[in-house]
């Protein structure tokens, strides 16, 4: 039993710490470096907002842009937005030199021409539910409540490892006795 709760407990603490590493890259990409999105090995990860990209993305995916490729027409890009000021990712319909016209899925309408130096790259996968995950860890009370129960059953698995069981009474009375 107490090995049990140990392992549950290091479970817990794992998933944790894997949370803060992940939680620490990000704020470090973002934050300090001052990047738009987290970025890992020339690939940005943007966490679909909205609809707008039904049934491509949906807003409970992550979306794996790869920065610096070549796009055409009919490819979905990230891009910035200076209208709105957001990121967006969107599919291009038409393309010149100097700028490129998108449209989202919903939309019946293209939207205004971007200029190509706001692309952020194209869109080459997507990680499923992996924003519904996000939006759940990013909970104070989620992250809070991880860490104690790691620590309750940490705490909870050395007391039944140290504490004797029967057996080891038994036998500790009549070595005592047999003296």
């Amino acid at each position: 039993m107490g090995k049990f709760v140990h392992a549950i407990g290091n479970v817990f603490l794992t998933i944790l710490i894997m949370l803060l590493i992940v939680y620490g890259w990000a704020f470090i990409e973002v934050k300090l470096l001052l990047k738009s999105q987290p970025e890992l090995f020339g690939y940005v990860f943007y966490q679909q907002q909205d609809e707008s990209m039904s049934p491509n993305f949906e807003s409970t995916d992550v979306v794996l842009v790869k920065k610096n490729v070549e796009y055409q027409t009919g490819d979905i890009v990230l891009y910035f937005d200076s209208n709105d000021s957001l990121y967006k990712a969107q599919a291009i319909v038409a393309m010149d030199n100097k700028t490129i016209t998108t449209k989202c899925s919903m939309c019946n309408e293209n939207s205004e021409p971007i200029s190509k130096d706001n692309i952020v790259g194209k869109a080459v996968g997507k990680v499923l539910f992996m924003g519904a995950i996000i939006q759940f860890f990013k909970q104070k009370a989620v992250l809070i409540g991880f860490g104690l129960i790691g620590v309750v059953l940490l705490v909870i698995s050395q007391y039944v490892e140290f504490k004797p069981n029967k057996k080891e009474k038994e036998e500790k009375k009549s070595l005592q006795n047999s003296d």
